[in-house]
């Protein structure tokens, strides 16, 4: 029996006779994943165009310091930290397109106001909003995908949803430096074109969106059905709270990597061209995602998931070991290769064990672990980084491999008893099922 082949097909319905994802719909809706595929590629795409030189931006033109550099970092997790878990439950009660609409439009009018001052006090709060808006997004946009896809074909949507993302990651630092050059080439106006362009394109993918997708009427039908929230520590059983700690250490090493890999290469000799060149090549084999997607379907998603993040984590031990630019592209590709074939496996992966009916509110309880994660990494990064340098990456690495090691022998028997469809003999393990199942 293949790992999309779970127990969810022929589960019954979760308490109160509401139905599963798999019970209220029979088959992909794939142009409407197509949709939010394409805007999530626009998105991304003024993302990435801002992301490599940001902290550069602050640094020369707004004189920031280390410090504020890392609050200002901060401030972004801070944001997603505190309105995550809100946001995801309200996508559940409210539906996932109004929550994702708003959170695009507020993360376009913080882009355009780093336009509007140099003072760096100022970017703390614009990052926070940019932080806000991706607290909307990111919980409703990630069950939005499980409301749209059957078990069957969940991975591949994940990993479609992945491509089209760092597809914009791709195009975004392609974009940047003509972007750059296009404001002047130097000074603050060179900036604030990438900016004007990252806000631009979050405007134009509200409206798409706005105009296009469409909720599926069934699972509108079972919100209508007004069931009491439950509590949040009913929803953590042992399986959530080991993705938590996946998600959590490994996004305190990213929380370090915002902070630092761009100052990182400076230090060691980078022109900004080669920092945005480094973005492209991690960002590249992220393309092949719906590869990814296609093998998590069929394949091991436990093993597809472990296999890719340990690798992604050696990759950040290294980082901050080495010196060798060239060696930092080829690390930087393998680690991209590594997130295709993890992520689509761990986000359907997550799907099967999360209840159908909170999905939102899970995935948000995701979203606030990584992002308090992350700001702790950031605020953690420029601290540590005058006394041991680029070591301070690594540090994050080893972080992410040991909630690796603690979180995969949780994982393998849920994962063993959902592929084989079968019950586990302990109350611990049979609640996890019925987790698993919908049934909370």
């Amino acid at each position: 029996m293949s790992a999309s082949s779970t127990s969810h097909s022929g589960s019954a319905s979760p308490a109160g006779g509401h139905p599963s994802h798999e019970a209220v719909r029979e088959r992909t809706l794939w142009f409407q994943l197509g949709i939010i595929c394409a805007a999530a590629f626009v998105v991304w795409s003024g993302f990435g165009a801002i992301l490599p030189y940001l902290p550069v931006f602050l640094k020369e033109q707004a004189h920031a310091s280390m410090w504020l550099i890392g609050l200002v970092a901060a401030a972004y997790y801070i944001g997603s930290f505190a309105f995550a878990a809100v946001f995801g439950r309200l996508s559940d009660n409210f539906g996932r397109k109004p929550v994702i609409l708003a959170g695009i439009a507020l993360f376009g009018v913080a882009q355009l106001l780093f336009i509007s001052t140099t003072h760096p006090g100022w970017f703390v709060f614009f990052r926070f909003l940019e932080g806000v808006g991706a607290a909307a997004v990111t919980p409703a946009a990630q069950a939005l995908v499980a409301d749209l896809s059957t078990e069957k074909d969940r991975s591949r949507a994940y990993g479609w949803m992945q491509s089209a993302q760092f597809g914009g990651l791709v195009a975004g630092p392609m974009l940047s430096w003509p972007l750059y050059s296009l404001g002047g080439g130097s000074g603050k106006w060179a900036f604030y074109t990438i900016f004007l362009f990252g806000s631009a394109l979050s405007f134009l993918t509200t409206g798409a969106l706005a105009a296009f997708v469409r909720e599926p009427e069934a699972i509108r039908v079972r919100r209508a059905h007004k069931e009491k929230h439950p509590p949040y520590r009913k929803l953590l059983a042992k399986p959530i709270i080991a993705f938590l700690l996946v998600a959590a250490t490994g996004h305190f090493a990213m929380g370090v990597f915002e902070v630092l890999w761009s100052l990182w290469l400076r230090e060691l000799g980078a022109s900004m061209r080669f920092i945005g060149l480094s973005f492209i090549f991690f960002s590249v084999p992220m393309l092949f995602s719906f590869v990814g997607g296609y093998l998590a379907d069929r394949w091991n998603r436990w093993g597809l998931m472990f296999s890719g993040y340990m690798v992604s984590a050696f990759a950040w031990i290294y980082y901050g070991l080495g010196h060798n630019l060239i060696l930092f592209l080829v690390f930087g590709a393998m680690e991209g290769f590594a997130f295709a074939w993890a992520y689509p496996a761990k986000q359907s992966f997550f799907v099967q064990v999360a209840p159908s009916r909170w999905l939102g509110s899970v995935q948000g309880l995701e979203q606030s672990s990584l992002q308090i994660a992350a700001l702790v990494g950031s605020l953690v990064a420029p601290a540590l980084y005058q006394y041991v340098s680029g070591f301070v990456i690594s540090m994050a690495g080893m972080v992410s491999l040991a909630g690796l090691l603690v979180a995969a022998p949780i994982l393998y028997p849920v994962y063993k008893g959902l592929k084989n469809g079968a019950a586990f003999a302990d109350e611990e393990s049979e609640s996890t099922v019925s987790v698993a199942r919908g049934e909370l």
